[in-house]
């Protein structure tokens, strides 16, 4: 890979190169642009930006959903000097949320986003009493596609140190935490990236990940940039609603580079094993990234037989370890070593415990995220920051070129992270052996769920919309189930009455936390009380152990048959007639366990964003462009659905 100093760099070395980027948005819908038109529709973006006042420095935040537009933006903030801020585009209430938050912690910048986002965004803030504020947002927005103006765009000279963009956590909903990242610490992860992967003359990548998320952007975008390869970027949302066109794209286009966290992977199989495995050649992936949350390795073997007949091989599985702090990547393994993994006993992984490898059954298996990348340093630290010994618990710290130099005015996350001497703590939990890292755990019981991270705090808040919820009365905990491939996420709620009067408060938890956040809750259990620390703080990890090792097992069965919906009556009819009645046929495929009635609320009944995104696919299917993910928040129960494709159609 050539030397840069600033990203801007990085595009103009590309501009007369064959490089592409293919935007795939079906199966025959594709967009295909070269480095050097994407350099030229930057700057005619820049000359809007410029003509609305935009000034070097300028905070612009992408609320932006289509990857071409998105990347336009993006590379218009760069050349100008803007610091781009990349916020997941959405719909539900927590992408509206997570906007309206940072849109404030930034002094109210200038905000990309299509006019459907914008009236929502209109609606949140005017539902809250806040009209004033959104008229503010949309007075300074700008349209993802604006006509172009009659002036041409004014470069700007970034230095390596000056800020590149801002990548703010995923998942929170609470005091944003915005990852400062300067070209330096960019282009110096890059270059680690693509000696630890060994890149070769030419590489194809295909992606699905969101370019709000750091493996999304710089995994998958910057880096192919900075070494002039093709790259393709698939919709999220489309994957979401069809996981197995990502395989025949990845075979279409002879990808040599995947990736993917677990629960991309389960979705994947969860396809293969509805429909059947494609006949797709896979032969040329040389490796699939796997990160973002932590590691399956059943899983990943699964996935690796499942698809070992389309050619596949074993050692493409890339199992790496990284962080929005890091720039992304912190350690790798040999590139094309395949999953390798260490047993340890249960119990024995606190901070200090020295590691006690185990071939049992009930060991945990860890999987090995190789070694620190090129110009990163790793330390395994005590209480005191002293480093420890090979298999020794501690807290995973990091430095280098490309670890974040702290937070956007966030003094405690600052101090909470950085430990001076270069050294940032990276809130994971983690042991090295022979000098590869195995991590075990959160120090601060974040929660995984779909590749994003949630903080329990804050679905804890959105729970206490509930009835008779207390605050401090509730904990969330993501717990993996023995034998599971990814955390469930469970709540426990101080309850001493009765166990049968406790399911409409769980329901109704369940329902709140769903509508929100889009996330499915897979238990609401009582406890007769909260355990805290002596400083009051909630024991979440304390409770999710306790689920793990099975000591809610009768309670959660005794709820499971008070809960049990009522048999469906066979000669229910929507209001709808035969549209309901389609539609119903469409979710109950998707769903078959949760018996969807006509005016059940798709939100309220515990669905997935997956299982919402395939039932928006199974409707584009059979009515194909009348309805957008989006109308399903508006109308959303099976009637309501129908009556508005009737409208539709008579329109």
């Amino acid at each position: 890979m050539p030397s840069f100093h600033t990203l801007a760099e990085a595009l103009d070395a590309q501009i007369d190169g064959s490089g592409e980027i293919g935007f795939i948005d079906g199966a025959n819908d594709e967009r295909r642009v070269s480095y050097g038109l994407l350099s030229r529709a930057a700057l005619r973006l820049l000359a809007v930006l410029q003509a609305r006042g935009a000034q070097p420095g300028d905070p612009l935040v992408l609320f932006v959903d289509d990857n071409l537009h998105f990347l336009q933006f993006f590379w218009a903030a760069i050349y100008g000097g803007l610091v781009p801020v990349p916020i997941a585009a959405g719909a539900s209430e927590v992408h509206l949320e997570k906007l309206a938050r940072v849109w404030a912690h930034l002094d109210e910048p200038r905000v990309v986003a299509g006019a459907r986002h914008m009236a929502r965004l209109r609606a949140y803030f005017e539902a809250r009493g806040q009209a004033d504020a959104g008229a503010r947002l949309a007075d300074n927005a700008v349209s993802d596609e604006p006509s172009a103006v009659e002036r041409e765009a004014v470069r700007a000279t970034p230095g390596p140190d000056d800020t590149a963009f801002i990548q703010f956590s995923s998942g929170s909903t609470g005091d944003p935490k915005g990852v400062v990242l300067s070209h330096a610490n960019v282009l110096a992860n890059i270059r680690a990236i693509s000696e630890g992967s060994r890149f070769g003359a030419r590489e194809v990548a295909v992606s699905w990940m969101p370019l709000t998320h750091d493996m999304g952007l710089i995994g998958f975008h910057l880096t192919l940039v900075c070494n002039g390869f093709d790259h393709h970027l698939m919709a999220t949302d489309l994957f979401a609603r069809r996981p197995l066109l990502w395989l025949d794209k990845a075979a279409e286009k002879r990808a040599t580079l995947l990736c993917s966290p677990n629960f991309g992977y389960r979705h994947t199989l969860r396809a293969i094993a509805a429909r059947g495995r494609p006949d797709v050649d896979l032969s040329a992936v040389r490796l699939i990234y796997n990160g973002a949350e932590p590691i399956a390795a059943p899983l990943v073997r699964e996935f690796l037989d499942t698809l070992a007949p389309t050619g596949l091989a074993a050692g493409t599985m890339f199992p790496v370890y990284g962080l929005a702090e890091a720039s992304l990547a912190a350690t790798f393994p040999p590139a094309g070593a395949g999953l390798r993994t260490r047993r340890v006993a249960r119990g024995e992984l606190g901070v200090g415990d020295a590691v006690r490898f185990d071939d049992s059954d009930q060991a945990i298996e860890l999987v090995d995220l190789g070694r620190p990348v090129a110009g990163t340093q790793l330390r395994i630290a005590d209480a005191e920051g002293q480093a420890l010994a090979d298999d020794v618990v501690g807290r995973v710290w990091i430095r280098g070129d490309n670890v974040t130099a702290g937070y956007h005015r966030n003094a405690a996350a600052n101090e909470a992270a950085l430990m001076g001497d270069g050294w940032l703590d990276t809130g994971d939990l983690g042991f090295t052996h022979d000098g590869n890292l195995l991590i075990t755990g959160r120090a601060k019981e974040i929660i995984f769920v779909n590749g994003q991270n949630h903080y329990p705090q804050d679905l804890e808040n959105v729970a206490q919309a509930a009835a008779g919820v207390e605050l401090n009365k509730i904990a969330a905990a993501g717990v993996r189930p023995p034998g599971g491939d990814a955390d469930e996420l469970v709540l426990f709620v101080v309850f001493r009455g009765h166990l049968a009067d406790f399911v409409s408060m769980a329901r109704e938890i369940a329902a709140v936390i769903n509508h929100h956040t889009g996330l499915a809750v897979a238990r609401v259990l009582p406890v007769a009380h909260m355990p805290k620390t002596t400083s009051g703080k909630l024991q979440r990890s304390l409770l999710a152990r306790d689920y793990a090792d099975g000591a809610f097992a009768d309670v959660a069965a005794e709820l499971d048959a008070l809960m049990q919906p009522a048999a469906a009556d066979d000669d229910e009819i929507g209001d709808g007639g035969d549209v309901a009645a389609d539609l119903k046929a469409i979710c109950d495929e998707v769903a078959p366990n949760k018996r969807i009635g006509y005016d059940d609320d798709l939100f309220e009944i515990g669905l997935s964003s997956l299982e919402l995104a395939q039932i928006h696919e199974g409707i584009e299917a059979r009515w194909p462009d009348r309805l957008d993910m989006t109308d399903l928040f508006d109308y959303p129960t099976i009637n309501d659905l129908a009556a508005f494709l009737e409208r539709e159609r008579v329109a």
